[in-house]
Order: structure tokens, then C-alpha cells, then sequence
């Protein structure tokens, strides 16, 4: 199977979780930036450190390890302090998933590669990649998602989705869309048809345009 550079993107409570994993289940070797944000800030890194210098020992608990919800509140209500956060953080991710993305490259298995970033679009990486998967949930929706899993008011709601790019301008940028607010089957439906036709374009011609997956 000859390389592509794909990316899965969504937003905050639009279920790309769950769509990673289907792929996983499909056989694909899924990159994951939330694991490989772990790995960069984990304690003694460089990452950490300088999370130290910049937030303070307050948010790093006794074995150093950073505090994560808290941390994540502060930046909601910070939009500068959020920019230093991410300017850490997020080069450091990319070349940990770069690299395990040549990992993979030069182990020569033949499976499909997948890189799952939630903020693809906020951090301007869509161009390193050839096709974009998009996990979808209306606005509505995220919103209801957040103040039932987080237990946040719609305001607070609000609020943690400002800090990323609308859903539909992501999906007006994106090739294929994975409608994630039905069922379970539903999505599972339209992740394998997405899988089936990827995996079939890379044996015949590379694919070019958009195509979106209704449920």
C-alpha cells in the first residue's frame, strides 16, 4: 500500500475518539496527539520544565506530573496564556508524531496510518497532510455533549468551544466527514465505507476532492 499522510480531526465532544478507534479496529495504526502530549510533558521533560516556569508549581501535583483539568480551565478563561501554552507544547508533539510516523514508514508493514490531531486546523498543520478526516457533531450538540460529560453550564460550554475553530469551517475543509450524532452503527457504517474508500484509491489512483459520509 503506497504511503499517504492522513489526518483525523474533530472538535471538543464530536466523538473522534470513537472514530479513531473504529480505524483501529479496521487495522489502522492510529497516531495519537493527546498520548504523545502525555509522553513530551511528562515529568523531568523539557516540556515540563518550562510548563513549570511559565504556570508555576501549582499546577503540577506531588510527582510532578502536570494537572491537566487545571490547567485546562486557566487557558479557557486565557487566550494568552493559551498561546504560550500551545507554543510549548505543540512543536514537540508534532515531532514525536513524526517520528512515529517514520517508525512506521521504515518498518515497511503496509497498514494504514492515521494521524489523530484535534486541532489540525488551529495549529495550521491541514497542508502536511493529503486527505483530512473530519469526526462532525453540530454545534448544538457539542455544546449538549460538553454540559452533560463535563458537568458545565452552556456558558462555561460556550466558553471551551471558543477556543477552537468552528466544526463547519472544518468541514468545509475537510475530504471526507464521519457524521457522529446518531448511533454508534451509524458511525461505524460510515467509518468502514471512508476506510474502504481510501484503501481502495491508494491501489488504483490517488484520490482528490471531498466527499462527505451522510448517516
Amino acid at each position: 500500500m503506497k504511503p499517504i499522510r492522513i489526518a483525523l480531526t474533530g472538535g471538543i465532544a464530536t466523538g473522534k475518539s470513537t472514530v479513531a478507534r473504529m480505524f483501529s479496529e479496521l487495522g489502522a495504526v492510529v497516531l495519537d496527539a493527546d498520548q504523545a502530549a502525555r509522553q513530551v510533558v511528562r515529568p523531568g521533560s523539557e516540556c515540563s520544565r518550562k510548563l513549570l516556569a511559565l504556570l508555576g508549581p501549582d499546577y503540577f501535583d506531588q510527582d510532578g506530573e502536570i494537572k491537566r483539568r487545571e490547567v485546562r480551565e486557566r487557558i479557557v478563561a486565557d487566550e494568552r496564556l493559551r498561546g504560550e501554552v500551545n507554543s510549548i507544547v505543540h512543536p514537540s508533539i508534532m515531532e514525536a508524531m513524526e517520528a512515529a510516523w517514520q517508525e512506521q514508514q521504515n518498518a515497511s508493514r503496509g497498514r494504514l496510518v492515521i494521524f489523530d490531531i484535534p486541532l489540525l486546523f488551529e495549529t495550521r498543520l491541514q497542508d502536511r497532510f493529503q486527505l483530512i478526516i473530519l469526526a462532525y457533531a453540530p454545534r448544538a450538540l457539542q455544546i449538549a455533549r460538553l454540559v452533560e460529560r463535563d458537568g458545565v453550564s452552556s456558558a462555561q460550554a460556550e466558553k471551551t468551544l471558543s477556543m477552537q475553530w468552528p466544526i463547519d469551517e472544518k468541514r468545509e475543509l475537510s475530504h471526507f466527514i464521519i457524521e457522529n450524532g446518531g448511533s454508534l452503527e451509524a458511525t461505524r457504517r460510515q467509518v468502514l465505507s471512508v476506510w474502504r474508500k481510501i484503501t481502495q484509491a491508494l491501489e488504483d489512483t490517488p484520490m482528490e476532492g471531498r466527499t462527505d459520509e451522510p448517516g
